[in-house]
């Protein structure tokens, strides 16, 4: 059995949609009902009958920094994926931050090795990678750059980070994804779908900088592949 957290963000929710279409016993964490329309949605982007798809998962109400609920859902899983996040560079947002992405990924650890799953595949962020250090391009082995100017979010993804190292410590079989920014049908009022829905009105800007980004597919298709390999205790940019 396969366990999900962030079942229902735009990422849980694709890769949800992968999982059943190999026929694979996977159970969700979700923390309020609404949120399923939103994994019905993006279902019905792919699938003739999304409410069928949709019952095909074991659906269970919890929340990573509730450990109570958390620990119920691992009943019975060998394997999780590791999917639920806060998003925010405001850095009033620093403690709800850190209780979500630090401590809520500890509890997923936690639970991990105290139930024996077999693998973890945590997805982390490239802004949990820090930035470059003179200049020097960012890879899987570039150390966190302490002495940078880092935002909250990019310290608590690094902090999760740790804390998924922390497990490897004690045992537990890992992969980590550092996708870039995510770009995928679903979710168009906030996040990387208003940047598309915006353009599709008309609303096109272009401000200065860069940024690097990813397919959802390519994403899930790269998480999949990463638990369904023997590949261990690694990291992996996607972007």
């Amino acid at each position: 059995m396969i366990l999900v957290t962030g079942g229902t963000g735009m990422l849980g929710s694709h890769l949800l949609f992968k999982l059943i279409q190999k026929n694979t016993p996977v159970k969700a964490l979700y923390r309020r009902e609404k949120k399923l329309e939103i994994v019905k949605k993006v279902f019905s982007y792919y699938s003739e009958n999304p409410e069928l798809d949709f019952n095909k998962i074991e659906w269970v109400e919890g929340d990573i920094t509730d450990i109570p609920s958390l620990e119920k859902a691992f009943d019975g899983v060998t394997e999780v994926y590791h999917c639920a996040a806060f998003v925010s560079f405001e850095p009033d947002k620093y403690h709800q931050l850190r209780k979500i992405n630090i401590e809520g990924t500890a509890n997923v650890v936690n639970l991990c090795i105290e139930k024996g799953v077999e693998k973890l595949c945590h997805v982390s962020s490239i802004a949990a990678l820090g930035d470059s250090i003179n200049g020097q391009p960012i890879t899987e082995e570039t150390d966190w750059n302490n002495d940078a100017d880092n935002h909250v979010y990019g310290i608590t993804k690094h902090g999760a980070e740790m804390e998924v190292w922390r497990g490897v410590q004690e045992g537990l079989t890992v992969v980590i994804v550092n996708p870039g920014v995510i770009i995928g049908p679903g979710i168009w009022s906030h996040g990387s779908g208003s940047f598309i829905k915006n353009g599709y009105k008309g609303h096109i800007y272009a401000p200065p900088g860069s940024i690097s980004l990813i397919g959802i597919h390519d994403v899930t298709n790269c998480m999949v592949r990463l638990m369904d390999e023997n590949r261990t205790n690694q990291r992996y940019v996607l972007v």
